[in-house]
Order: C-alpha cells, then sequence, then structure tokens
C-alpha cells in the first residue's frame, strides 16, 4: 500500500518498524467500525506503542523537569501524550497514505533517525523525520518528530516555557487538562 524506501537508502529496522507501524495505524484510522474485539489495534494504542511519551514529556519541560515530583511526572506525561496522540492522529486524515515515502534511516548506536516524505491530499510535499531511539528489547520509539526540519518537542518546549515564566506550572497543567478533556 505505501511505497518503498528510495533505491540506495538504507531501510533499516528503524525504519520497517515505523513502516509496519504507520501502516497499521493507517489501517485503523480507516476501518469500518468492526465488532468487539474484532480488527487491529485502536488508533491510541497504535501511537502509544510508537512513542516514547516519558522521554518526550521531559524533554518538552527540559529544566522544569528536575524540579517535578514523581506524580507530577506522571500527570504530566499523561497530559502530554494526550495532547500530542490527539494531535498526531488529528492530522492523519490530511495525508495521502497510499504516496506516504520511507526514504530509509540513518542509525547510530540506540538512536536513529527515519526520514519520510508525506505528500497531503492536496499535493503538498512535506518532510517528516522520525527520532527514534532502540529500547534493550530492540523496539524503536519515537523521542521527536521533525516536520520540515521544525522539532514537535521544541514546539512544545517553547509554548510550556512561556506559560511557565508567565505564569507558573501549575498553570501548565491546569491548561493542559482543559485542552485534553
Amino acid at each position: 500500500m505505501l511505497l518503498g524506501p528510495t533505491p540506495g537508502v538504507g531501510a533499516g529496522e528503524p525504519t520497517e518498524q515505523l513502516r509496519s507501524d504507520i501502516d497499521e495505524l493507517y489501517r485503523s484510522v480507516n476501518a469500518p467500525a468492526a465488532a468487539p474485539g474484532q480488527g487491529g489495534a485502536p488508533p491510541r494504542a497504535i501511537v502509544d506503542r510508537m512513542f516514547d511519551w516519558s522521554a518526550m514529556a521531559e524533554s518538552s519541560l527540559r529544566g522544569y523537569w528536575p524540579e517535578r515530583t514523581p506524580g507530577e511526572r506522571a500527570e504530566f506525561t499523561r497530559l502530554f501524550s494526550d495532547l500530542f496522540a490527539r494531535a498526531y492522529l488529528s492530522r492523519i486524515n490530511l495525508v495521502d497514505a497510499r504516496t506516504f515515502q520511507y526514504l530509509g534511516d540513518i542509525t547510530v548506536g540506540e538512536r536513529g533517525t527515519v526520514k519520510t516524505k508525506v505528500l497531503t491530499k492536496r499535493g503538498s510535499a512535506i518532510d517528516v523525520e522520525y527520532l527514534v531511539r532502540a529500547t534493550p528489547a530492540r523496539r524503536w520509539h519515537v523521542q521527536d518528530v521533525r516536520v520540515e526540519m521544525i522539532s514537535l518537542v521544541d514546539n512544545y518546549r517553547a509554548q510550556f516555557d512561556a506559560i511557565i515564566s508567565r505564569a507558573s506550572y501549575e498553570e501548565l497543567v491546569k491548561r493542559l487538562r482543559a485542552a485534553v478533556k
């Protein structure tokens, strides 16, 4: 269904895993409602498997993370994952899955970057890179997504920093709770 890697570019384990996850995600989002217990995993379960929410949440708070209690960290990670997953899943329908291109990956040790090109239904091409890290079990988890060289985690960090600087961490959490209701 989706195009393979460009000839001459390496498509290693991270690319193949991401391709499998994204293929399953598109099938899940576009599948007719199945009877309970039938069909694949729900979209949220797939993105939960794809993304390293703890690493992303910590990175989005950067310097404020060490100040948080374990309970605050857990709540923030849940709120961040809800916000990010909602945004990611809401954009799936803007992309033409049939033209999603996997351009290969670059890995150094346990870290890697999977390069893709996404074509929107309007015909625009968008470069998207998934920054991944391997677990000890060799499952690659996404720790950031760069769209046209702009880090989504850095974007969230800038927004969170602004809210915390102007108000407080508690205000940020209050806004996140309201956003994910």
